[in-house]
């Protein structure tokens, strides 16, 4: 059984290879809640809160009770209980749903984002496969379609934080191999989805562009049937030539992607510099002056 949280809420089962979906979105928000510490308990009302937020039911435990008690019967789908091993266990002061880290696709995308950093130095080509095989887990936002409460959203926004700097760490292992062929049209999306990440800007201004079409994106290899984009999910939509009345020009397409790579470059010069004031700063104070150009 793996839980499967980055995209819709689902149950996959590993032996029929199949996804069996929550009945509800508050199943969803219950069942994030609940994995977002496996193994640990959560108060009943936390889990109240989380799934109808400032305005629960008047009789809100039963209410919970019943969602808790259409969750198990989704688990049992999938993993039939054996006698009171159930996986999801009433506790003394709420609920709580035995889960490994390696059975959920969270715990599977943070162990192979760690697993790729200790080795990027020695092997980068290697990180860079486990970074993409990590990214590729994401099937849409976390809990997609699911309210998300306090615990829920904390445990997203942390997971977004890891998957940028995920897909940072790709693009940088990518560039230091020489395969910056294979991630230039998700690194040019990176940098429009989210315009003030200097580092992405920075990466696209250190790629390679010499022999590769500024304009259209460079093609991805496939790895698999479905093999879906790593780049951030914000982005995907039509570029904006896609929603005018014209098409671009292939001209006028790669004068924007010069200037993507030129901004880059502007931004990772000026952090560079900010970076050497700070240092000479420092320095000054060790050596006892007040600063630079102090006499």
């Amino acid at each position: 059984m793996l839980f499967r949280m980055l995209g819709v809420p689902e149950v996959y089962d590993e032996t029929l290879h199949r996804g069996v979906r929550l009945t509800s979105s508050k199943q969803g928000t219950l069942l994030g809640a609940l994995l977002a510490r496996p193994g640990a308990p959560v108060p009943v009302d936390r889990l109240v809160h989380e799934v109808w937020g400032d305005h629960p039911p008047s009789k809100a435990g039963n209410a919970l009770q019943a969602h808790v008690s259409r969750l198990r019967q989704t688990l049992s789908l999938v993993q039939p209980e054996q006698g009171n091993r159930s996986r999801l266990q009433t506790h003394r002061s709420g609920y709580v749903l035995r889960a490994r880290e390696r059975e959920t696709d969270c715990g599977w995308f943070r162990l192979t984002v760690t697993r790729a950093r200790q080795v990027a130095e020695r092997d980068p080509r290697s990180a860079y496969r486990q970074l993409r095989q990590a990214l590729e887990l994401w099937r849409g936002e976390v809990l997609e379609g699911s309210v998300r409460g306090p615990i829920c959203a904390a445990m997203a926004q942390d997971l977004e934080r890891v998957r940028l700097d995920a897909l940072e760490a790709m693009f940088e292992v990518a560039l230091r191999t020489g395969q910056h062929a294979q991630v230039l049209a998700e690194l040019r999306e990176a940098v429009r989805a989210y315009p003030q990440h200097a580092r992405f800007r920075a990466q696209l201004a250190l790629a390679p562009h010499q022999g590769i079409p500024a304009a259209g994106p460079v093609p991805v290899p496939e790895h698999g049937p479905a093999r879906r984009s790593t780049a951030p999910r914000a982005e995907r939509l039509p570029h904006p030539a896609g929603r005018s009345r014209y098409t671009r020009s292939a001209a006028q397409a790669g004068q924007v992607d010069e200037l993507d790579r030129l901004r880059g470059l502007v931004q990772l010069l000026a952090s560079e510099q900010r970076s050497l004031r700070v240092r000479l700063e420092r320095l000054s104070a060790l050596v006892g002056h007040e600063g630079p150009g102090a006499p």
